[in-house]
This record gives structure tokens, C-alpha cells and sequence, in this order.
């Protein structure tokens, strides 16, 4: 039984703050915890700009959307995946959980990502083969991504967070997510 997620008009003056942020159902069931909304939001926001590039954090988030099978996350990703240059290929054999993808650099991303998947109860994953493709900083970025999703697949799964239905939350709304996080912070400095 999905959790009864506050109308945006219950919303108090910091509650709403987070949702006016990411205006979507993932921040009406974030302001149920009080204090981690904002911050959670700044988290998964902080890798649209770090060290990945759009194509990499789309496939895992997609990966991980796929394996735990968070709908949420795949309605919200597979267009930003498109955006960032990966074809419906390639997307559909992520969702579908190919392992071969015709690109050793992609199949060595999503077999890292199955296996942290696999290692989630204990031990780490063997980073040797990620190193042909990817620095540590990236490979440290890839690791935190795929934590945060698949914290957030608990997250909606349990909560039963389903897609917006009203295209309120259509394309464009990490960019702009992203876009008033930077303002925001710029004007704190």
C-alpha cells in the first residue's frame, strides 16, 4: 500500500521550498522527512555536474532504475538518456537487462554496475577493468551515483511514488533543477 504522499497546497513555507526546487512527486514524498529533502535533492543534482559526462550517469541511472524496478526513475531518465546522446538501442538493452552492448567501454560500465548490485550486502567491486575506461574520480563519481539510486529506488518503491501524469514534471525538469540549485548557491557565497 503506497504511503499518502501532502498535496503541494499542504505544503509549509520550507516544504515547499524543496518542491518548488524539483517540482514533482519524488519532492512531495522528500518533505515527508523533514530536514533531507533539500539536501538530498542538491546530491542527486551535484552529478549533473561532476565528473561524468551526461551519456555515463544516464546509463547507470538507468541501469539501476532497470534492476530494482523503479519506474519512477526510468519514466524521469530515459528521456535525459536521449538527451545526452544514447540511442533507444542501447536504452532498451539497459532496461532489459542486456549485458552486451557492442561497446566494451558501455558493457564494462553496466557489468561494474551488476556488480555492485551484487556486492550490495558486503565486499567491494573490482575496479581493474573500469580502469581501461574511466578515471578513479570517475569510478569513485560512478559508485556514489549508483549508492544514490538505488537509495532512491527504495525511496519511491516503498513510498509508491508513481510518475506525474500531468507532464508537470516533463523533460527539461533536472536541467532546470540543477539551474536554480547553482543560482541559489551563487547567491549564498
Amino acid at each position: 500500500m503506497a504511503i499518502s504522499l501532502p498535496s503541494v497546497a499542504d505544503l509549509d513555507p520550507l516544504q515547499r521550498e524543496v518542491y518548488d526546487l524539483f517540482p514533482a512527486s519524488l519532492s512531495r514524498g522528500l518533505v515527508m522527512t523533514k530536514a533531507s529533502g533539500k539536501p538530498y535533492l542538491a546530491l542527486g543534482l551535484s552529478f549533473r555536474t561532476g565528473a561524468l559526462s551526461p551519456e555515463v550517469r544516464e546509463l547507470v541511472i538507468l541501469r539501476i532504475g532497470a534492476v530494482t524496478k523503479a519506474q519512477y526513475e526510468i519514466h524521469h531518465h530515459v528521456p535525459e538518456a536521449r538527451v545526452a546522446g544514447v540511442p533507444d538501442s542501447i536504452i532498451d538493452a539497459v532496461l532489459d537487462g542486456a549485458e552486451v552492448f557492442g561497446e566494451r567501454r558501455i558493457d564494462v560500465l553496466i557489468a561494474f554496475v551488476d556488480d555492485l548490485l551484487t556486492r550490495i550486502k558486503g565486499g567491494g567491486s573490482d575496479t581493474a577493468e573500469m580502469q581501461e575506461f574511466f578515471s578513479d574520480n570517475e569510478i569513485a563519481e560512478i559508485t556514489l551515483l549508483a549508492g544514490h539510486y538505488v537509495m532512491t529506488a527504495m525511496f519511491i518503491n516503498t513510498l509508491g511514488i508513481i510518475p506525474e501524469r500531468d507532464g508537470i514534471a516533463g523533460p527539461g525538469i533536472l536541467a532546470g533543477a540543477t539551474a536554480k540549485l547553482q543560482e541559489e548557491q551563487a547567491k549564498a557565497r
